[in-house]
């Protein structure tokens, strides 16, 4: 393979750490607020990189400096928004739906690259986007005509959505905005701070009036978990890979998600695997496959 093994070896780590993340947050959304457990993730994951990009922080400010506000964009989507809207989506949905509609993010991709970017797009393609669309009504409509005619879907399925295109978003403006001079973990840890930046406000302010976080032995292992794994090991691997080998390719691996996470989801939470689950979902590996393999 063109860039080797390994890099496709590192883009397998992020789709398994990050359906655990769906699973914790479902886990603790009870005693949580999703925007108190999005701060303490990264503020703790910060606390673990600053020993490590300390001296990188002033050795390239004039880099950040130059890049700030393409950074800071990085920071809001990758690190603040993203996270927040996941973890509210958890409030008032499964873990499993919430994974299974992530699995929408390549196409997003696929969607703005030939909106934005002026990147072709294929009759294939567009069936694709087509299909993985009936597969995402599928889920968010429980394959129940009534809830169709009534229009009456899970908001917590709507969040999760959005916090797809957010990270669709995220993952091609890497390409563009991501300066080529700062080393990976220097990269991350300066959009970990900008994006602690942005939810600090918001934290400390409450303005949805969240619920002080309490501080049980599970949420404590819950929050050390997703500071690090999802966190820290999964976004500098999904950074990695997806600089070496392209949002468009890289993303596919994003769909290996439902498969970890409703095994994660079953044994963990004890959530059960729907029918409309293998409709929508094989609907959008469907769409996927055709949307991204345009041969």
């Amino acid at each position: 393979m063109r860039h080797g093994l390994l890099v496709y070896f590192i883009l397998l780590l992020p789709p398994i750490f990050w359906a655990g993340n769906f699973v914790v947050g479902r886990a603790v959304a009870d005693t949580t607020g999703p925007v108190g457990l999005a701060f303490s993730r990264w503020t703790l994951s910060f606390i673990f990189l600053f020993p490590f990009i300390i001296k990188p922080l002033w050795q390239y400010r004039k880099v950040i400096k130059a890049n700030l506000v393409g950074l800071s964009i990085l920071g809001i989507l990758g690190v603040s928004a993203f996270n927040t809207f996941a973890y509210i989506a958890l409030q008032e949905t499964t873990a499993t739906n919430a994974i299974i509609l992530n699995s929408f993010i390549p196409v997003f991709i696929l969607l703005i690259s030939a909106l934005f970017l002026n990147e072709s797009i294929s009759t294939k393609q567009w069936l694709g986007v087509f299909i993985s669309f009936v597969g995402v009504i599928a889920i968010i409509s429980r394959v129940d005509s009534e809830i169709i005619k009534q229009l009456s879907v899970n908001k917590g399925d709507m969040w999760m959505l959005l916090a797809a295109l957010v990270w669709a978003s995220y993952s091609i403006l890497l390409k563009y905005l991501r300066p080529k001079e700062l080393p990976l973990l220097l990269f991350f840890g300066v959009c970990v701070l900008l994006g602690i930046c942005f939810l600090a406000p918001v934290f400390y302010l409450n303005p949805f009036d969240e619920t002080a976080i309490i501080w049980s032995p599970l949420n404590i292992k819950a929050i050390l978990y997703i500071a690090i794994f999802p966190s820290i090991i999964a976004t500098l691997s999904w950074n990695y890979g997806i600089s070496k080998i392209g949002a468009a390719k890289g993303g596919q691996y994003i769909h290996l998600m439902p498969f970890a996470g409703a095994i994660l989801a079953i044994v963990f939470l004890g959530e059960s695997l729907e029918f409309y689950h293998l409709i929508g979902g094989g609907f959008i590996a469907l769409g996927l496959w055709l949307s991204l393999n345009n041969r």
